[in-house]
């Protein structure tokens, strides 16, 4: 009986202490027990209407609330959505070739470095990379902590002027 009872108050405290470190674990996390991971409503610009020079238009979007700039321009890198499109904003060229290496957001200068695929052709036209700059600045400078943005594309900041 007494193996029992010492087999039970072990099982008893293994659970007890699972549910202690996987509290402490959320809490670390920010995120409160049972809570879902909080979102934040932001602005992510795309090309609509073709045709035009630079023409940017925002879409909203729902993304996390613990890195809204990171995940602002990870939403700009995959596209509009499907319903997005049907309203006519249009993926920016080159866009999805990216992927974010670095976003470092300090005294008021968002500086973020792209990295491009390894089947990426380059630049698809004049106006592409200005259209893509333009869109990454409107897109961070929504956050009050951002009024400057130095894009650089594979640790090249003149890669509008590059070329592909």
């Amino acid at each position: 009986m007494n193996v029992r009872k010492a087999f039970l108050a072990l099982v008893i405290a293994l659970a007890l202490f699972s549910q202690l470190q996987t509290s402490q674990a959320q809490r670390a996390a920010g995120k409160p027990k049972g809570q879902a991971s909080r979102q934040k409503l932001v602005k992510v610009y795309f090309y609509h209407e073709k045709g035009e020079y630079i023409d940017l238009k925002s879409a909203r979007r729902a993304v996390s609330a613990a890195s809204p700039a990171r995940a602002a321009l990870e939403a700009l890198l995959a596209g509009p959505t499907p319903q997005e499109e049907r309203g006519g904003y249009v993926a920016l060229a080159s866009a999805n070739e990216f992927g974010i290496g670095s976003l470092r957001i300090s005294g008021g200068t968002a500086r973020v470095n792209f990295v491009s695929s390894r089947t990426w052709a380059g630049w698809p036209g004049d106006l592409a990379p200005i259209r893509f700059k333009t869109a990454v600045e409107l897109t961070l400078k929504q956050f009050p902590n951002v009024r400057r943005v130095v894009v650089s594309l594979d640790g090249n900041p003149n890669f509008a002027s590059a070329e592909s």
